[in-house]
C-alpha cells in the first residue's frame, strides 16, 4: 500500500515536471495590429490627400494593418494605385481586393503587413445589397513553425433588416472559410455593425473575443457616431493572443473613420 502511494506521487511529480518543462520552453512576441477606413483618402474636410492616412500609419508602424474604403487608379483619388503609394510610404508591402469597378477604376480593400506573408486568399463573400465584399485573408508567419490567420474585412453597410440578414450571410461564409484551418486568427474591420448586432452576436458564438475598446469606443465619426469597426480574435491550442493595449485614435478629419490600434502579446 505504502509502495503504490508513492508510486502515484511519483507519478504525479513526473506530470508537473513535464508541464513545467514545457511552459518554460514557450516563446512570445508582441504584434502590433491596425484597422482603419481611410475614406479613400478623402477627410472630413472634403480635401483628397492620401498622405495624411500614410503619415498615421507609418507613425503607429503596425505589423498588419487592415484597410477599408480603398481607390484603385479611380479619378476622384488622382488615379494612383492607393495600396501601393501606402505600402511604400510605410514600409510595408501590401495587397489589395477589389469589390466592383468604380469611377475609371477599382474600388475594394488592401491589407499592409511588415511580417512574412505565407499565403492570400481573395474570398468572394456573398453580394452586398448595393456593392460586392471579399475579404482578404492571410496566412502570417509569426515565429519559424508557427502561423496565425489575419483577416481584413469590410461587410455590408446596408442599415436595418435587410442589412443585418446580409452582413450576417457575409460573415457565415467568413467562419466557414476561417474553420477549415486550424490556426489562431485574428479579424479586424468595417463590420457596419455594432457589438450587440446579430452579426457580432454569431462570432462570438463560433468562439471569436471581442476586444473591448472601454469608454471612448465610438469609431465612426459621420453624421452619427457609432462603434462599427471592430477587432476579433480567436486562439488555437498552439497560439494565444494576450491583449497588451487597445487605442481608437482622436482623428478628426483625415477620415470619417477612426483608426484602430491593438497591441498583443502572442505566445507560442
Amino acid at each position: 500500500m505504502q509502495k503504490k502511494k508513492k508510486l502515484i506521487i511519483l507519478i504525479t511529480l513526473c506530470i508537473l515536471l513535464v508541464g513545467f518543462y514545457t511552459n518554460c520552453q514557450r516563446e512570445s512576441m508582441n504584434l502590433k495590429i491596425m484597422s482603419y477606413n481611410i475614406r479613400h483618402g478623402k477627410g472630413l474636410d472634403n480635401i483628397q490627400d492620401l498622405s495624411r492616412a500614410a503619415e498615421i500609419i507609418l507613425l503607429q508602424a503596425p505589423d498588419l494593418c487592415g484597410l477599408q474604403e480603398v481607390d484603385e487608379f479611380c479619378m476622384r483619388s488622382d488615379s494612383v494605385s492607393q495600396t501601393n503609394y501606402l505600402a511604400k510610404r510605410t514600409l510595408m508591402k501590401g495587397t489589395f481586393s477589389k469589390f466592383m469597378d468604380y469611377d475609371k477604376g477599382e474600388y475594394g480593400m488592401s491589407t499592409l503587413y511588415s511580417k512574412p506573408v505565407i499565403s492570400t486568399k481573395i474570398l468572394k463573400l456573398p453580394n452586398a445589397i448595393y456593392e460586392p465584399r471579399s475579404s482578404i485573408i492571410n496566412e502570417i508567419k509569426i515565429a519559424e513553425s508557427n502561423s496565425i490567420l489575419f483577416v481584413n474585412v469590410h461587410l455590408d453597410w446596408v442599415v436595418g433588416e435587410k442589412g443585418d440578414l446580409s452582413r450576417l450571410k457575409q460573415a457565415e461564409k467568413l467562419v466557414e472559410f476561417i474553420n477549415e484551418s486550424d490556426l489562431a486568427c485574428i479579424i479586424v474591420g468595417d463590420f457596419n455593425c455594432t457589438p450587440k448586432s446579430s452579426t457580432m452576436q454569431y462570432f462570438a458564438d463560433k468562439g471569436f473575443v471581442f476586444v473591448d475598446k472601454g469608454e471612448d469606443k465610438l469609431s465612426y465619426q459621420g453624421e452619427n457616431s457609432l462603434e462599427i469597426d471592430h477587432l476579433l480574435f480567436r486562439n488555437s491550442e498552439k497560439v494565444q493572443f494576450k491583449k497588451k493595449n487597445l487605442l481608437l485614435i482622436k482623428e478628426p478629419v483625415v477620415s470619417d473613420h477612426r483608426p484602430l490600434i491593438a497591441e498583443f502579446e502572442v505566445v507560442f
